[in-house]
């Protein structure tokens, strides 16, 4: 008793204390909590802590070393009790009496407490902040800061950068940041819906506009987007009749829905993003000239990883967290030579590359440091070492020219679609071709 009566004299301010066994049978009561509670000696003999205290909130289980507060009543007196573990035993020391406030405002600082926070609810569906946005390098800085200038405004941002920089995330962080955070986020894929049914899904269709069009009609996104922020990306594959439509809603804010006689009214802010250079689609007649300058109020260029390889290291921790948590592993250390392949490789894919080479990697590691041979793959600069397949072709077995190139297109095709699991933008970009050729060309060669 005596290590714990020093404990008690040293760290609790409280005088009305109490200290039990594991079990819960009272050892020790101070004299003031005798007094406190007109208690006696002779009431408290034999008993356990539960007879004494009753308990009208949860009691926390007891840590070492660590204090726990619940709401009780002794005697039929309502007071708050605080528990700390010493040694063996616990220590229930009386923060809070009835004597000293009123039990209504006890009962509601406790239920203030123990409620949790409800967030408030906006029809808002931006998941992404500046604080989500991972890289404290001086570029990435400097486009951050920019970005945060810019969200306070209204005006189009047009964000240009590689495919995997990251554009989405911060035209979430755009919005989150802006006057119309507490309004819907709603993003279009231009290059993900078909050139016949965008005209219906951005700008809505009337009843009986086409058939099979819902009887009531139906909004498109950009009513969708009232009061809020309109994302569309990837716009450089806008379909060229529907660039005439949307000019008309950044010149105008009204829009007009397929089928209909009238326009509404919208009162939207539009972010657009693109990974090719809309200077030279206006230049080949591709991407109308009045609708890129209203475009091109605010650019904002997202750089690539390659551009800001400090940041490289900083976003694999963040990934490995990520994934630690998901895959319920412990990897808290990164291997000097994964370390060096990482922050040397050109990562064409960027952020999501790079991402999906760590989810790879976390997949099949072992311990608690990620090394270069965890991720067991031949990287792209193998690959270019080694011969292609035909390499040990002799002229006799050449065929044709044509047919010659046919095998190689299919086969640079098949590994790119395999190298990047199948999405055919970044597979494009691998092959250093425009998403539109690439389609065709697995059309032609009837890829899966």
């Amino acid at each position: 008793m005596v290590k714990i009566e020093r404990k008690i004299e040293a760290d609790l301010k409280p005088s009305d204390y109490l200290v039990v066994d594991d079990s819960g049978l009272i050892l020790e009561i101070s004299s003031d909590f005798y007094h406190s509670f007109s208690l006696t000696p002779t009431d408290l003999k034999g008993f356990s802590v539960d007879a004494i205290i009753k308990e009208t909130t949860p009691r926390p289980s007891s840590v070492v070393g660590r204090k726990n507060v619940f709401f009780g009543v002794i005697n039929g007196q309502p007071c708050l009790i605080r528990t700390e573990k010493i040694n063996k035993h616990t220590c229930y020391s009386i923060l809070v009496k009835n004597s000293e406030i009123d039990l209504y405002e006890i009962t509601s600082f406790m239920n203030s407490i123990n409620k949790p926070k409800v967030q408030k609810k906006t029809n808002s569906n931006n998941r992404y902040s500046f604080e989500d946005i991972v890289g404290d390098g001086p570029l990435m800085m400097q486009i951050k800061e920019l970005a945060a200038r810019i969200a306070t405004s209204n005006s189009t941002v047009l964000l240009t950068g590689e495919s995997g920089t990251g554009k989405e995330l911060f035209a979430q962080a755009i919005h989150g940041l802006s006057s119309r955070k507490d309004h819907p986020f709603v993003a279009v894929n231009c290059a993900a819906i078909p050139e016949d049914l965008f005209e219906s899904e951005v700008f809505g269709y009337e009843a009986g506009a086409f058939s099979g069009a819902k009887r009531e009609g139906k909004p498109g996104k950009i009513e969708l987007a009232q009061n809020g922020t309109l994302f569309l990306d990837e716009i450089s594959e806008l379909p060229y009749l529907a660039q005439g439509k949307l000019l008309r809603v950044l010149q105008e804010r009204e829009v007009e829905r397929l089928g209909g006689t009238g326009t509404k009214t919208v009162d939207i802010r539009i972010i657009a993003a693109t990974n090719r250079d809309l200077k030279s689609l206006v230049q080949e007649g591709k991407f109308r000239q009045d609708l890129f300058y209203r475009l091109y109020v605010f650019e904002l260029k997202i750089p690539s990883l390659r551009q800001r390889k400090e940041d490289i290291l900083t976003l694999t921790e963040h990934f490995i967290n990520y994934y630690n948590n998901l895959f319920n592993r412990e990897v808290k250390y990164i291997g000097p030579d994964l370390q060096e392949w990482l922050v040397s490789n050109d990562w064409p894919g960027n952020i999501r590359e790079l991402r999906a080479i760590i989810e790879r990697g976390m997949n099949i590691v072992e311990g608690d440091t990620l090394m270069l041979d965890s991720f067991r793959f031949t990287s792209l600069s193998d690959r270019a070492e080694q011969p292609p397949t035909n390499a040990t072709s002799t002229l006799s077995n050449v065929k044709s020219l044509e047919e010659e190139v046919k095998k190689a297109e299919m086969a640079a095709i098949q590994w790119a679609l395999k190298e990047t699991n199948g999405d055919k933008t970044l597979a494009a970009q691998r092959l250093k071709i425009h998403p539109a050729s690439l389609y065709r060309k697995i059309s032609k060669y009837k890829i899966n």
